[in-house]
Formats: C-alpha cells, structure tokens, sequence
C-alpha cells in the first residue's frame, strides 16, 4: 500500500458507515500468543454479526485460530520481520521495508498450521516469539513515530474504510493507535486493554526496557479516549501498583466465550477415549489443559497428584496444551512424571470438540499457575460444561469459580503443593460438594457469553461519547 501523501494533521471529517454503524478497527498479535488473542477475535465476530463493519489488523503473523464471519476484512498491522529481522540486524535501527518483505514471504509460504508449530516449537533453539516480541519492545521505546512508513500504510486503510474505533489487543499497540491520529481524516478514538502485558514485560526487562516501556503504556492509556480495560479486580490493582494509572483511568472487563450446549457425557467420554489411550470412564480424570510452559505450574500438580495417589486415592491424571516457548518446560514435567512413578494421560493439540468432551468428561480441571493470572478462559469454559475447577488464591482467576453467592469450585493457597492436594481431594469425596459446585458452574458461565461482554464494551463507548459531547 502506498503511504498517505500529507505529513500535516487533515481537517477533521465525522464520517460514518452508510448504515449509521461505526467501523471497529482490531489490532490483534498473530504467532504463538494466541490465548490473548481468542477474547477479541470473538468480540470481532459478535460486532460483525451484528452488523458493524469490522477490520482486523494482524501484528507479526495472521495465525488465524478460529473461524472468523466472512464480513470482516483482514489487514496486515505488520509482519514479524519489520522490527528486529536481518536488514535491521545489518543497519542499525533503521527500518528497513526488506525485512517485512522476507518475513511477509516466509508467511506467504508456509500454511497457517506449519508456521504455529515454528512459533510454539522454536526453530532449532531459536524463540522466534521472543526475537519478534523484543523487536516491537525495542522500537516501541524508541518511538513509534520513527516509522511513519507503517503508520501512514495503516492510516490509509482507516481512512479509507471510515474505522472510527480502534481496539487493540494488547497494550503495546495503543502508542500507534495515538500517533496515527495524525494522518487520520476523521475522528478516531481507541479503547485499550491490559492482558497479558506481564509477559512481555519480561522480554522488555531482559532488554532493559522495562521501565521506559511501562511509562510508555502509562502515556499511551491516559491518551485514549475511554478508561482502559483491565481483565478482572486484581488485574486492575496490579496495573495501578506497577504502571501507575489510577482508580479512575481503569475499569474491569472479563474475558468471554461462546456458550456452547453441554455434551452428553457418553459423547464426551468417546472423543476422550479416542484421543487419549488408556482413558478409563469409571475412574474420575483431573485435567489440566491449557499452555505446557513453566509459569502455568504444571509440576505442582504432579507433585499434589503424587500425594493422592500415596494417600490411596483412585484418580487419572491428563494434561493438554501446546507450548509457547518451546519445549523445555514440557519436557521437564514428563521427567518429573517418570521420577515419580505416576501415569499421566497426555495430548498437544485439541479441536474444539475435544477441548469441550474433555472439560465435560473431567471430574475436575485444575489451573495451578504459579504467576498471578490475570484471568483464564480455560476454567470458565470447563464450567460451562457444569465442570468444577481448581484455581490459586491469588491474581484475577481465583475471583472465576465465585459469581453472586454461588460456587463452582475451590482456591487452593498460590505454590503449595500440600493444599493443592487438599482441596482436589475434597472434590474427589464430598459428593454433595462436588454436586453443588457442578449444578452452579454453567451459571456462573453464562455472565461471561460474547454477547454479554460486547455488550458491555460497546455501553462503555457510548456513555463515554455522550458525556465529551
């Protein structure tokens, strides 16, 4: 696409689509960082069926993890060369349009799947995620008015499809959504949300950026035009305590997902039986599913596992994921496993259907994250197949098996193993619990459907707008 000709501010247009609904501008990270990614991409979904012209701008890769509606249109943000490939390597920090050209060629190439499995894998030792994600740090400190190449290349598109609102999907993208207003004929306002923003804080300290980059996200949310998101309460009090925005630059908006009937679990049980051997139905299976890296805590688990087994407890034990960052933590887990004596049913990838038969033939899912999780999808989904979850005390997924007096589950005190075990033991024996727990989980669900969300997201807009006016 060819840059914008003005380097002056235009006259301000208000524009509108035909059909007096406003287009929405989505800047979504592509690569292995899909689970950050799957919220937005289902409130894309929701907006487009509703009738909103929608647009999703893709950063690094367009790794497309689900079905996304016909009606929305695909645009590239930038690929994963741009910031940190060979020619930048070569020259400096200069940007140089030969690298998005050589990384646009390797997406071109490889299909969707192979590029995934580079992503999640590695390339021979090489972390393609960490190499691409220090770039963008990288050149967001800097500036990002220092490519004004890749900003006029996505002010033309917003121009030219009318984007009044821009939601990107991690924090780190809201410093180009403010310096594009610039080059943007009609108003332009941008919504941001914080998820996940610990993780590449830890590339941006391994680079010695961490604190320029939080005073950057700092500025970038106090310019937009809406409080920012923050995933759940204790997410928010963490962004006040490390970035320094306030009570009243944030508020609190769940993640969702799309509500799906409940299984049969004769169903169920079958898809599990095909995908994991030695699956046994009249034993009770406590699952994990979700990434196989080492902040999720998977080792923890396998130790509680190994004090159920020795106490004579009666249980099999799954876990499911791909990784993100290679393989090595995987790997030490499965060592940890054989050390242990202890059988342990395992799978990588899982389709839709075999992620929901697994939560519904579960006799619980156990998240034991060893970092203060902002959220999780994984035990919301599992509750909507009426499943009870285990969670730590501690971040924004221990507020989830807790909705107005009612219960789906049970926290267990945040790196002990010892009370991990406790409590999975507790929903292996106290029936009446268990039964209580499973008959409130798709209740407690049902407040976190795509619908409610987007509805949610699109009132913050509105009385928002109403009130500058």
């Amino acid at each position: 696409m060819e840059a914008v000709k003005t380097e002056k501010p235009p006259q301000m247009v208000d524009t509108v689509d035909e059909k007096n609904l406003p287009a929405y501008g989505f800047i979504m990270i592509g690569g292995a960082l899909v689970g950050s990614a799957i919220k937005d991409l289902r409130i894309a979904n929701e907006l487009a069926e509703r009738g909103y012209p929608v647009h999703i701008f893709w950063a690094i890769d367009q790794t497309q993890v689900m079905t996304l509606h016909p009606r929305i249109k695909h645009h590239l943000f930038f690929n994963i060369g741009r910031y940190d490939g060979l020619f930048i390597k070569i020259f400096g920090h200069k940007i140089c349009s030969a690298s998005e050209y050589l990384g646009r060629f390797f997406s071109a190439c490889l299909p969707t799947k192979w590029r995934l499995h580079l992503y999640q894998n590695n390339l021979g030792g090489f972390d393609i995620v960490k190499w691409a994600m220090s770039g963008l740090i990288n050149h967001t400190c800097r500036g990002v008015e220092t490519d004004p190449r890749m900003l006029k290349r996505f002010a033309k598109v917003i121009n030219r499809e009318k984007i009044r609102y821009l939601i990107p999907n991690l924090s780190i993208f809201a410093p180009y959504c403010d310096e594009v207003k610039q080059y943007v004929q009609h108003t332009l306002k941008y919504l941001v949300t914080f998820q996940g923003y610990e993780v590449y804080a830890n590339y941006a300290k391994e680079i010695g950026q961490l604190d320029n980059m939080l005073k950057i996200l700092a500025t970038s949310a106090r310019a937009s035009d809406y409080p920012s998101i923050a995933v759940s309460n204790d997410y928010k009090q963490r962004i006040i305590n490390e970035i320094g925005l306030t009570e009243d630059e944030l508020t609190t908006l769940p993640a969702c997902i799309d509500l799906t009937p409940v299984m049969p679990l004769e169903e169920a049980q079958q898809l599990v039986a095909g995908r994991l051997s030695d699956y046994q139905t009249d034993l009770p299976l406590l699952t994990y599913m979700g990434r196989q890296d080492a902040e999720k805590g998977i080792d923890l688990l396998l130790y509680a596992a190994k004090m159920l087994e020795e106490s004579g407890e009666r249980f099999q034990l799954a876990i499911c994921g791909t990784t993100a960052w290679g393989h090595s933590y995987r790997d030490g887990c499965r060592r940890i496993a054989q050390n242990l004596r202890l059988p342990v049913l395992e799978a990588d990838y899982l389709s839709d259907a075999e992620r929901t038969a697994l939560y519904r033939a579960s006799h619980c899912i156990v998240y034991p994250s060893i970092h203060r999780e902002p959220f999780g999808m994984v035990p919301i989904e599992a509750m909507l197949q009426g499943t009870p979850v285990v969670v730590p005390d501690k971040g924004g997924v221990s507020e989830l098996p807790f909705f107005n007096g009612e219960q789906a589950g049970l926290t267990f005190r945040m790196w002990d193993t010892v009370d991990l075990s406790t409590q999975l033991s507790r929903l292996l024996n106290d029936e009446r619990f268990y039964k209580s727990c499973s008959e409130q989980a798709r209740s407690i669900a049902n407040n976190y459907s795509v619908s409610e969300i987007s509805d949610r997201i699109l009132k913050l807009i509105s009385e928002h707008d109403t009130s500058s006016r």
